[in-house]
């Protein structure tokens, strides 16, 4: 029986993490797909107002001090809020899913670059984003951050941030991290330019056929006059 449901949809980044959890403490979990615009009686009554979750005290993904513990949630919330806004005003208007404006998307590849950034500084000193082994913040944040491995971050990128993207490798190809996501990949070169996506084509719509011709019957032929009967005297 599931421990209980994870309400999520495909590609959803921040799902991941919680798989990865899940699966490391042997827990099962049923997905239900969900489209948060739209959410069912029974979404709004599995996700009521905040509540503070419990937490295992004897998990090594919550770092070994309460200040371990700190710098995970800041580390988790910088992704968050920092991160993930910026990625998805980057990528969803390039592949259809939010309306396109270059100078919208350039303005959000530029934030992205520069909370990248800070990660790409605080990680050529450190390995990991807490610590000296692997925790959920980097669980959390690999998932966010693979959005621009995905589309973006060719190989050219990856030699101006090496720092992000040996931390990116090392962490996706942590088993409790690279059992629940897919496999692991780099591109060449970008995926995604900043360029409008392709309309869908619609399918032609049939030229309507021409209304048939009504054709009166046919009446028969009149017969000629008769001539005019002579007179009698």
């Amino acid at each position: 029986m599931a421990f209980g449901k994870l309400y999520t949809y495909a590609g959803n980044s921040r799902s991941t993490a919680i798989r990865a959890v899940a699966k490391a403490n042997s827990v099962d979990l049923q997905e239900v797909e969900v489209d948060t615009t739209k959410p069912t009686e029974e979404f709004l009554k599995a996700n009521p107002p905040p509540q503070v979750a419990s937490q295992n005290e004897k998990t090594t993904l919550l770092g070994k001090t309460k200040q371990d513990y700190a710098s995970i949630l800041r580390w988790m919330s910088f992704f968050n809020s920092e991160v993930l806004p910026k990625f998805g005003g980057w990528f969803r208007p390039l592949v259809g899913k939010d309306p396109y404006n270059k100078k919208s998307v350039e303005e959000s590849e530029k934030a992205a670059i520069r909370a990248i950034s800070v990660v790409e500084t605080h990680l050529r000193d450190n390995t990991y984003l807490v610590g000296e082994r692997i925790t959920l913040a980097d669980i959390f944040a690999v998932g966010i951050i693979s959005r621009g491995f995905e589309y973006f971050f060719g190989k050219e990128w990856r030699q101006q941030y090496p720092n992000v993207s040996r931390w990116y490798s090392t962490v996706y190809n942590q088993p409790i991290y690279s059992a629940v996501a897919p496999e692991f990949s780099l591109l060449d070169t970008p995926k995604l330019t900043n360029v409008a996506p392709k309309k869908p084509e619609q399918p032609k719509k049939e030229a309507p056929k021409p209304a048939p011709l009504l054709l009166s019957p046919r009446l028969p032929p009149r017969s000629p006059p008769r001539p005019p009967s002579p007179s009698t005297p």
